[in-house]
């Protein structure tokens, strides 16, 4: 590998497209160049034209450019540029293990920088056939009838739910998350949180509400030795009487 080579693998292009915070490292970008909505496929001298937004089942934007990649030879509409980073002021992440994506993944990672996540687009996935938003499997109705030991309390839409303390790692008040194309509805997002990345997910949608958007809170639970983020309206304040109808899931098997 050439020097320029090693240079651009240690940098890397953010972008947008449907809203989405991206990124492809430098090594994989040849030019961008403006791309009309209404270009003919001719015009992309030879390149497969692929809106990114569209291919991540996300509603394009009004920019209109194209970023150029070789191997695959692809032209990827995008909504905007925000620069070009070098990856030694920022952090690199494998996606958590509960974060499931269809296959092959449309991305490959995440990148944080300056407190900002964005996720690393694979363009080989974008090459074929568009990936399918993933359906959530059958959540099993484990839970427990009544509190086994100390527990926080907290609200997600019409629910109150309890969760141990002994398994509750922190509460984050207005929790920035960064959505994740193609994921379970349920699935929110990521967090990024001491230089650690929690997937974040809607516990009333795993119950079977609709996925919401926007939380007051996010709780950081351990579940399966895997810290999860979820989201809640409101916590409870400790002493009080709890409410009738507290649902106490099995929390290693509602992430399992």
């Amino acid at each position: 590998m050439t020097m320029e080579a090693l240079a651009a693998e240690r940098k890397a292009l953010l972008f947008t497209a449907g809203g989405v915070r991206l990124a492809l490292r430098l090594s994989h970008v040849r030019e961008v160049v403006a791309a009309p909505s209404d270009a003919p496929a001719e015009s992309f001298g030879g390149a497969v034209a692929v809106e990114v937004a569209s291919a991540l089942g996300l509603r394009p934007g009004p920019g209109a450019l194209a970023v150029y990649t070789d191997a695959p030879r692809l032209a990827l509409r995008v909504d905007a540029v925000n620069g070009i980073i070098d990856l030694g002021q920022a952090e690199v992440f494998q996606l958590p293990a509960r974060t499931v994506l269809p296959a092959p993944a449309p991305f490959s990672g995440a990148l944080v920088h300056a407190g900002s996540v964005a996720l690393e687009l694979a363009p080989a996935a974008l090459a074929g056939p568009a990936p399918r938003p993933l359906v959530p499997p059958a959540i099993p109705a484990l839970e427990a009838p009544f509190a086994l030991g100390a527990e926080l309390l907290f609200v997600r839409g019409a629910r109150t739910y309890g969760v141990p303390v002994q398994l509750l790692s922190r509460v984050l008040e207005d929790p920035l998350v960064q959505p994740v194309p193609l994921t379970a509805p349920a699935h929110r997002g990521l967090l990024v949180h001491a230089r650690a990345l929690h997937p974040v997910f809607d516990i009333g949608a795993l119950h079977g509400d609709e996925p919401r958007s926007g939380a007051a809170s996010a709780l950081l639970v351990d579940a399966g030795g895997e810290v999860v983020a979820v989201l809640a309206d409101g916590v409870l304040p400790p002493g009080g009487a709890p409410p009738a109808g507290v649902v106490r899931p099995s929390w290693d098997a509602l992430f399992g």
